[in-house]
């Protein structure tokens, strides 16, 4: 495969043994120095040269069609282009399939010569090129000859054409223009790498800063903010779109962090639509002409947009719906450098808010379950072992700190009769008015649980005996006068109430409270319901 190459390293060695073309190795760097040849062999205006390539030089390198056409004499090998065909210089030669991965141009006129060629080597691990050029008449002549040989064509064919008396200045003009094309192609590849350097740098903080946020809302304005850091932009965000909605919702902007859930039109922003009905990307370097925005143009000029690119990010996920970067520029075209930079951390991105979602709804499983395990299904109140443990938690603070703590123990009177006259569906339905009446009554300190079936018990921290009485007897009259949904309008629900106060020298635990205030209940059940009994240990302490 590599038999061209190397006759034509075994033509340019000297004889030490050294090679006397300049070395290419890198296939751009090959077309760029095909396409300075054109351009300076169609600015010299020279007599008809010869000119030989392999058909696929021939099609990458378009400025060699102008040569061919003032050619004396053109050769392609493979398939010539179009643009060579029309020119009737032209002959087509065989290029076996073993010479496929080579790559050969050779000019040749009376004033200069050039030959440049190169090979593709690959490996199991990567694509290799190795070529080199040279302006060097004789070895350029020498390569020529030979390779028409090679390709059948006789030596009439190619007539060679005498040396033009400035052939010499000619020849190292044309290798000072390739060897500053060779210096201006390793600069800006030097710049090339040090951007893509400088782009991966900024892809890799870009996936710390949003790796680290567990919040999905987090790790959108992170990556905005990001975005907006690494290229010029005047806003960059992201748009959330539900499946057949014609609305959108900003849940990010770089400008603000406490932007979320704003709702825009999605009529006014086309750009979007379109990229939610493609699922492609969408840029746009001038909306006063593109047919996209041609009809907003005003209004984007007036904000301060000229140009803008739509990339999206997660598309139709039933969890987040379709999310879209947007991102605008009052000037300047967006490079393809940071169209690709944009959507390669837009991809990270959509991976990171799906673990973000992920986590999300881990922990409003876990919240929900918590949630569940210390309250009651159907009061919403907490359940009856919750309220033990609070219960001890605030008994300990009281005992230790000498700090008053109150509890207060009611039961609704003659329930059943409600459940046998209007059901359990209406019973239920009372037993929730009531947690809820309870509830916004008592201060955000005190404790409230559903202790049994229709009893409650309210414990108020730092509470004498005057306050949870005073308390207590506010409760009896909320519940005695409410309307409760579901029962005639003058049916009423009363409850009878218990109040005991924690007596340091004489309860050593927190269930002697209660205890307390279960019998202070049972006594104002026994003395006719609907009112409020204190435990006589309790005294006047406040």
């Amino acid at each position: 495969m590599e038999a061209l190459w190397d006759r034509i390293e075994e033509l340019a060695m000297d004889k030490s043994g050294t090679s006397t073309l300049v070395p290419v190795e890198d296939v751009g760097l090959f077309r760029a120095l095909a396409a300075e040849v054109a351009r300076f062999c169609e600015a010299k205006g020279d007599a008809p040269a010869l000119v030989f390539a392999d058909a696929q030089t021939a099609g990458q390198v378009p400025q060699l069609a102008a040569v061919v056409r003032n050619a004396a004499f053109a050769a392609c090998a493979g398939a010539p282009p179009e643009t060579w065909k029309k020119a009737r210089n032209t002959v087509q030669v065989a290029f076996p399939q073993l010479l496929l991965d080579h790559r050969l141009l050779i000019v040749f006129s009376p004033s200069h010569s050039f030959a440049i060629a190169g090979v593709h080597i690959n490996t199991a691990t990567q694509d290799i090129f190795r070529g080199g050029w040279t302006c060097e008449r004789k070895l350029v002549e020498t390569m020529l000859r030979e390779f028409a040989e090679g390709f059948q064509l006789s030596r009439d064919t190619l007539p060679t054409p005498a040396p033009a008396p400035d052939a010499a200045d000619t020849s190292l003009l044309l290798a000072t223009r390739l060897m500053s094309s060779m210096v201006a192609h390793f600069s800006a590849r030097q710049q090339d790498i040090a951007m893509d350097r400088h782009d991966l740098f900024s892809v890799l903080e870009i996936l710390k800063a949003i790796s680290s946020r567990r919040r999905a809302h987090d790790v959108l304005f992170v990556f905005v903010e990001q975005i907006a850091r690494v290229i010029e932009t005047n806003r960059c965000s992201i748009v959330q779109v539900w499946g057949g909605e014609r609305k959108g919702r900003v849940q990010a902007s770089h400008e603000d962090e406490t932007v979320s859930d704003l709702v825009i039109d999605l009529e006014k922003y086309p750009e979007i639509l379109h990229a939610m009905e493609t699922r492609q990307k969408v840029v746009i370097n001038d909306v006063a002409r593109h047919h996209l925005t041609r009809q907003y143009a005003r209004q984007l000029s007036e904000a301060g947009i000229r140009v803008l690119m739509v990339i999206p990010i997660v598309l139709f996920d039933p969890n987040v719906g379709s999310l879209f970067l947007r991102v605008t520029r009052r000037r300047r075209s967006f490079a393809l450098r940071e169209i690709g930079f944009c959507e390669i951390v837009a991809e990270a991105a959509g991976n990171a808010l799906e673990r973000a979602q992920l986590f999300e709804r881990i922990q409003r499983a876990n919240e929900r379950l918590e949630r569940l395990a210390v309250t009651d299904a159907l009061t919403g109140l907490h359940n009856r072992r919750h309220f033990h443990q609070r219960l001890q938690e605030e008994y300990l603070r009281s005992k230790r700190y000498a700090l008053p703590l109150a509890c207060v123990m009611f039961d609704i009177d003659d329930f059943k009769k409600i459940n046998d006259t209007y059901g359990h569906l209406q019973g239920d339905s009372v037993l929730r008015e009531i947690a809820a009446q309870t509830n916004a009554l008592i201060r955000k300190t005190d404790i409230c649980a559903r202790y049994g079936g229709e009893e409650f018990v309210v414990v108020m921290p730092q509470t004498g005996i005057v306050g949870a009485r005073s308390q207590a007897h506010r409760l009896l009259e909320v519940l005695r006068t409410h309307t409760y949904p579901g029962l005639p309008p003058k049916a009423r629900v009363t409850v009878s109430i218990g109040v005991a106060v924690l007596d340091l020298d004489t309860m050593d635990n927190c269930d002697a409270l209660v205890a307390q205030a279960d019998v202070a209940l049972y006594e104002a059940k026994r003395l006719g319901k609907n009112q409020v009994v204190v435990a006589q240990t309790s005294g006047d302490k406040t």
